[in-house]
């Protein structure tokens, strides 16, 4: 059931860290300051348990993709 919970929670996307600042609601402005620095620390910060552990698994995901992600080579210059 709380898996179900997750699709209706709207996943906030900012362009810029000032942006959450200008947020009221801490908890919304700890989620978006995590979901823009890949951060658990702002996660942490967070007093809903439902909210924090939204985060948490944004951040631990986010975190595992940029580890994970195979470098791409750099382009090869072409020769004449």
């Amino acid at each position: 059931m709380w898996r179900l919970l997750w699709v209706f929670v709207p996943v906030v996307a900012h362009a810029d860290m000032s942006e959450c600042l200008m947020i009221a609601e801490q908890n919304k402005k700890n989620y978006c300051m995590a979901s823009y620095s890949g951060s658990a620390t702002f996660c942490d910060k967070i007093t809903s348990y439902e909210y924090r552990t939204q985060c948490m698994q944004m951040v631990i995901a986010r975190q595992r993709k940029s580890a994970y992600q195979i470098p791409q080579p750099p382009p090869k210059e072409k020769t004449k």
